[in-house]
C-alpha cells in the first residue's frame, strides 16, 4: 500500500495544537514564567515555583502528579540552593552546569521545546539571564502492578501480564529476549493527545519489508486523538471493511516474546496493557500460547476443536433454519418427527426463532460485560437460562432452537482472542439471512465468498491466509495442528536429541 492511502479523507484532522517553535526563551525570567503561565493556562495542577530572592534568580515549571516531588526537592531544588550559597559570584551560565544535578538535562532554546516534555512529566527550570531553559524527566505516577492478563487466561504458563505502562512492558519483554538486536523505535501520534507508541523488533530476525511498512504507516498517521492500540489498529489497517481483525492483539509478555522471536512486528502503546502483533495469519488466531506449554498431540486436538467450535459458532443457527425451512429430506424420519411436533404451536418460523434468540443472548453477552463484575456473570447466565424455559413454556420458540443457540454461544467463547469471535457473531447474522432466503444454496455460495475474501486479505503486505494459500509446505508443522517441537528446531537440536 501507498503512503497515499493513510492520508485519505478519514485520517483527516479537523483540528491542530498550536505550534510554540516561533517562541523563543528570553533571558528575562519573568517575561519566561509569563509566556509559560499562558500557554498551560489556570490549571490546578500546573505548578509554577518562583525563587527571586537567590542570587541568580530562577523558576521551575511542572505538572502536579506526573512528577516525583520528593526528588524535585532533594535532587533539583536543594543542590540548586546549594550551589548558590558554596559558591561565591556564580553567573547564570553557571548556575545549572556546576549544580550536582543528579538526573539527565536537556537545553531548550525555544518553546516548543518546553511544552511535551513538561506535559508528561518533565521538569522546566527557567535561569534568569539565560535564553534557553532545561529539561529535566521526573516523571512518575500511579500505576497498576503487573498481574495475571484477564482476557487470555490460560491454566499453564506465565501468570504476568503487560500494564498501562510502557517502561514496565519493554522491561518484561526484555526479561524475555536477552538479545542484544532487540530494537525499540518510539512515534508520538496525536495532535492533541501525543501519544507515545514504540515499535518493537528483533534486527536479526524481523522482516525488513514488514518493518518498514509499519513505520511508514504510523509515521504517516494524520490524527487528533489516539487512546488505545484498538484505534491505532483501525487506523493503519488496509482493510478497512473488513470483519476479520489483521492484527493480533495480546496482553501476555510471552506470546509478543515469541512474536518477536519468530520476525514479527510488535507496536506497543502508551496507556494499555493490549500490544499488536504483525504480520499475523488467520491460523494464527486459532493458537494459544499455551499450545506450546502441553504435549503436541492435546495441543494438536485442542486446535481442531477451536476450529470446529468456530465453525459452528458462524453458521449453525442458519444450517438449522436451512434444512427445517427449505431441506427437510436431509433430516432423518425420527428426527424430522421430533422436531416437528415441538415445533407445533409455535406461532414463528425458523429464522424468526433464530433470530429472537440470537439477538436475546447478544444482549445477555453485553449485559454480562458491562454490568459490575460480582452481577455480572450471574445475570447472563440466570438470564439466559430463564428466559429460555419461559420462552419455552410459553410456546413463541421450540426446544430444539434453544439447544442451538445455546450451543452457538458456548462455541464463540472458545476462540483465545476475542477480537476475532467478533468476526463469527457479525457474520453468523448474515449468514441466517441467507438461509432463510436461499437454503443451503445461499449458504454455499457465501462460504465461497468468504473464503475468496480470506485469501485477498493481507496483513502488512503478506497474505492473511497463509500457509494454506498460497501453501506452504515447510510452515505446515505449526498450523492447525502443532507437532513435536523437536520436528521444528534447528539441525543441530535434532542430532542432539537423536544422540542422546
Amino acid at each position: 500500500m501507498s503512503q497515499q492511502f493513510f492520508k485519505r479523507k478519514r485520517h483527516d484532522s479537523t483540528s491542530s495544537t498550536e505550534n510554540y517553535d516561533h517562541l523563543h526563551v528570553s533571558s528575562d525570567l519573568k517575561k519566561n514564567l509569563t509566556e509559560i503561565k499562558n500557554i498551560l493556562g489556570k490549571s490546578i495542577d500546573v505548578k509554577i515555583v518562583e525563587f527571586l530572592e537567590m542570587p541568580v534568580p530562577f523558576g521551575i515549571c511542572y505538572i502536579e502528579g506526573l512528577i516525583n516531588k520528593q526528588q524535585l526537592e532533594l535532587s533539583i531544588i536543594e543542590p540548586i540552593k546549594r550551589s548558590q550559597t558554596d559558591l561565591n559570584s556564580l553567573k547564570p551560565n553557571e548556575l545549572i552546569h556546576q549544580t550536582e544535578i543528579s538526573a539527565m538535562i536537556s537545553p531548550c532554546p525555544h518553546f516548543d521545546l518546553i511544552i511535551t516534555p513538561v506535559l508528561k512529566g518533565n521538569v522546566i527550570i527557567f535561569v534568569d539571564g539565560m535564553n534557553e531553559a532545561y529539561s529535566i524527566p521526573l516523571e512518575t505516577w500511579e500505576t497498576r502492578g503487573v498481574e495475571e492478563p484477564e482476557a487470555q487466561t490460560m491454566v499453564r504458563g506465565p501468570r504476568e501480564g503487560f500494564i498501562e505502562t510502557l517502561q514496565t512492558n519493554t522491561t518484561l519483554l526484555r526479561r524475555r529476549i536477552s538479545n542484544p538486536t532487540l530494537r525499540f523505535m518510539p512515534f508520538e501520534v496525536g495532535k492533541i493527545t501525543k501519544t507515545t507508541i514504540l515499535v518493537s523488533y528483533l534486527e536479526s530476525q524481523v522482516d525488513q519489508d514488514v518493518l518498514q511498512e509499519v513505520i511508514s504507516r504510523v509515521s504517516n498517521l494524520n490524527t487528533d486523538k489516539i487512546f488505545e492500540s484498538g484505534m491505532l489498529e483501525e487506523l493503519i489497517d488496509e482493510n478497512g471493511y473488513s470483519p476479520f481483525p489483521t492484527f493480533q492483539s495480546t496482553e501476555r509478555p510471552d506470546v509478543a516474546a515469541a512474536a518477536l522471536s519468530e520476525g514479527n512486528v510488535v507496536i506497543m502503546f502508551e496507556g494499555t496493557p493490549f500490544v499488536l502483533i504483525t504480520p499475523t495469519t488467520f491460523i494464527s488466531f486459532f493458537q494459544a500460547a499455551e499450545d506450546y506449554y502441553h504435549h503436541f498431540d492435546l495441543s494438536s486436538f485442542i486446535r481442531v476443536i477451536r476450529v470446529i467450535a468456530f465453525m459452528i459458532s458462524l453458521a449453525l443457527p442458519a444450517a438449522y433454519i436451512a434444512v427445517t425451512t427449505f431441506h427437510q429430506e436431509l433430516i432423518p424420519t425420527n428426527l424430522l418427527v421430533s422436531l416437528a411436533a415441538q415445533r407445533e404451536g409455535v406461532p414463528f418460523p425458523a429464522f424468526v426463532e433464530a433470530l429472537v434468540m440470537e439477538t436475546i443472548f447478544e444482549i445477555l453477552r453485553e449485559a454480562g460485560i458491562r454490568m459490575p463484575r460480582p452481577i455480572g456473570s450471574a445475570v447472563s447466565i440466570v438470564g439466559a437460562i430463564v428466559i429460555g424455559e419461559s420462552a419455552v413454556a410459553a410456546g413463541l420458540v421450540s426446544p430444539a432452537i434453544v439447544i442451538v443457540v445455546s450451543l452457538t454461544a458456548i462455541s464463540s467463547f472458545v476462540s483465545p482472542y476475542y477480537g476475532f469471535s467478533g468476526a463469527a457473531r457479525l457474520l453468523r447474522f448474515v449468514l441466517m439471512i441467507l438461509a432463510a432466503t436461499t437454503g443451503i444454496f445461499g449458504m454455499i455460495f457465501f462460504m465461497i465468498g468468504l473464503l475468496i475474501h480470506l485469501c485477498s486479505l493481507t496483513s502488512m503486505g503478506r497474505p492473511y491466509f497463509t500457509p494454506l494459500a498460497p501453501f506452504q509446505s515447510g510452515k505446515q508443522k505449526d498450523s492447525l495442528l502443532r507437532l513435536p517441537l523437536w520436528w521444528t528446531q534447528t539441525k543441530l537440536h535434532r542430532k542432539w536429541v537423536k544422540k542422546s
